[in-house]
């Protein structure tokens, strides 16, 4: 049984030869994720909906402040069902997967197959690592860049803040394709994520340090091996640990915040304030609120978009174009605070503020290509 597992490891190692294998393999935990969460959702929503009407319908009825913070169209108890059904799942499900990547090696694997593809965007193979780490989250990701080369760290942690969509964000960003019909956008976000980061690396990257790449040698590979799956279970632990002592509290704290940005009216003011700026990527005022908590913290473009049924969007958002270019801003236009700070403590304060300011300059640019390019697609 063993000499065979060893036969199927070593005909693996000799596919991997084969850069799109490799390319699909690289981004298949994330795509795994995303759709097991959306059937996991699918399957309990509308439990879920049944026990949390009663809820949602009493607190509706309370003074404004608390309704507006704990019901609503932005509070903790409306939004919740996106954390439990859609954010979690994917968390564990990537963990899973990414986990077996490292611990069997496939990691290091796939690294030292796509090494040369990766050269002319200033990454190399080594890189890869933490770019992956990233679509888990981004703050681990950075601090792992400590032992990237000297040549390519800040391309790498540029990578990370601009194209590695975290465990936060891409159920955020599968529960809003959901919510508006158009679930098959999935793919083809991350298809352009990809893309876009492709072409960001490739403008902002120094052709020496693109140069340097190219006179890196990997070191030789073992063999691919089983997974440690005891390692799968303590990072499985360890997210669940994170997840309620990390980020729910600061999930909570965003849909506090919103509710009571709606109630005291300030929203209505920041949304007139935007829309000529959204008016410019042809998307309605409204969407502003999704970018501005975006920004804080990834799955705030959830808050900032769904109803707090799910099943729907608050903002008429009436093209797959439109929810692309909205969910793309949101995601992009900055990374969130707690990466900001990790980069500007790892990096330098210099480096992080340059680095997001051309992050932002992209992401508009990028922004206004698929609004309009998208747009004029349509009418053809």
């Amino acid at each position: 049984m063993k000499q065979e597992g060893q036969v199927g490891f070593q005909l693996l190692e000799r596919m991997l030869g084969f850069a799109p294998l490799s390319l699909l393999l690289l981004f298949g935990p994330a795509l795994v994720a995303v759709v097991q969460a959306n059937a996991f959702a699918d399957r309990f929503y509308d439990s879920m909906g049944v026990m949390l009407n009663p809820v949602l319908s009493r607190i509706n009825v309370m003074p404004g402040p608390l309704a507006s913070t704990l019901g609503g169209d932005y509070g903790v108890m409306a939004m919740f069902p996106f954390l439990l059904l859609y954010a979690l799942p994917t968390i564990l499900i990537f963990t899973v997967l990414i986990t077996i990547y490292k611990s069997s090696g496939l990691i290091d694997q796939l690294s030292s197959r796509l090494h040369r593809w990766l050269n002319p965007f200033g990454l190399g193979g080594h890189d890869l690592v933490r770019v992956v780490m990233g679509f888990g989250c981004n703050v681990p990701a950075v601090v792992a860049t400590q032992s990237c080369s000297n040549c390519s760290r800040g391309t790498c942690v540029s990578a990370i803040s601009f194209g590695s969509a975290c465990s936060y964000q891409l159920p955020a960003t599968l529960a809003v394709f959901a919510a508006a019909g158009f679930t098959w956008l999935g793919p083809c976000y991350l298809a352009v994520l990809g893309f876009t980061t492709m072409i960001y690396l490739r403008l902002t990257t120094p052709l020496s340090l693109r140069l340097a790449q190219k006179e890196i040698q990997l070191p030789t590979l073992g063999q691919l091996r089983s997974p440690d799956w005891g390692a799968v279970i303590r990072d499985v632990i360890q997210s669940l640990r994170d997840f309620t002592m990390v980020a729910f509290p600061i999930f909570v704290g965003i849909c506090i915040l919103a509710g009571l940005l709606q109630w005291s009216g300030v929203l209505g003011s920041l949304t007139n304030i935007l829309e000529p700026v959204m008016a410019a990527f042809n998307l309605p005022a409204e969407t502003a609120l999704a970018v501005v908590l975006g920004s804080v913290r990834k799955d705030g473009l959830a808050i900032g978009l769904l109803n707090g049924e799910m099943d729907s969007l608050k903002v008429a958002l009436n093209s797959p174009v439109q929810v692309l270019t909205s969910v793309y801003l949101a995601g992009v236009l900055l990374p969130c605070l707690v990466t900001v700070l990790t980069i500007g403590r790892e990096m330098g304060l210099s480096f992080a503020i340059k680095m997001i300011g051309r992050q932002a300059f992209f992401a508009v640019i990028f922004g206004l290509c698929i609004a309009w390019f998208g747009l004029l697609l349509s009418l053809i």
